[in-house]
């Protein structure tokens, strides 16, 4: 399986996230290494991966169906998320438990939200990501990420079994809201065009 170079740094930030008491500054730290770890880079899928591209606008999510459980979900605010389509009821992955810093912002997140503006979202690019294929896994990790921090990190790899890219290649961005907002000038995402690939366990 490919190494997840981005994946491995946002382990890294974890660390720092928890030995810092200042939630702002490590907001800052957060931004300016994942976009150092990002590359301006054409949209290249791995052999055997889901691929394929889309645009998404404010208010209106795009959806792709990835196999008989799991959907390919993408919403401006909000981002990346991998969802189960299935009739069984009682677990809903939720995305972020895969991906840390949780007390930051992390790569699934498209909001222009914590000290991120909408010029900083779409800079980022390709954002690499994990995710659960059963409810089993999402509740093992979960609990783990709640009560032990060290086997949360030594089991992430093999319960949060998917992973993912996403290019963002192309976008328009406005500020006339910035005025209004209690939260800072930040900006919004009116929409972008992307580029994902989407590699499940069964592929490699």
């Amino acid at each position: 399986m490919r190494q997840l170079t981005t994946f491995t740094l946002l382990l890294l930030l974890s660390a720092l996230i928890a030995d810092t008491q200042d939630t702002a500054q490590s907001h800052r730290k957060v931004k300016t290494m994942l976009k150092k770890a990002s590359q301006i880079a054409k949209p290249e899928c791995t052999r055997g991966a889901i691929c394929f591209s889309g645009e998404v606008r404010e208010g209106q999510p795009f959806s792709r169906r990835l196999n008989d459980s799991l959907d390919f979900v993408l919403r401006l605010p909000g981002g990346i998320d991998i969802v189960t389509n299935s009739a069984v009821t009682g677990c809903a992955p939720e995305i972020w438990v895969a991906n840390p810093p949780f007390m930051a912002h992390h790569s699934t997140e498209i909001d222009a939200a914590y000290d991120w503006t909408a010029e900083d979202e779409v800079e980022t690019s390709p954002r690499e990501f994990r995710f659960f294929t059963n409810c089993e896994d999402y509740r093992t990790l979960s609990a783990l990420a709640q009560s032990d921090a060290q086997e949360y990190l030594a089991k992430l790899e093999s319960l949060a079994k998917g992973h993912g890219r996403l290019w963002i290649t192309d976008s328009r961005l406005t500020h006339a809201s910035d005025s209004v907002k209690i939260v800072g000038p930040h900006g919004d995402i009116e929409w972008i065009k992307f580029t994902a690939e989407i590699v499940l366990p069964d592929a490699n």
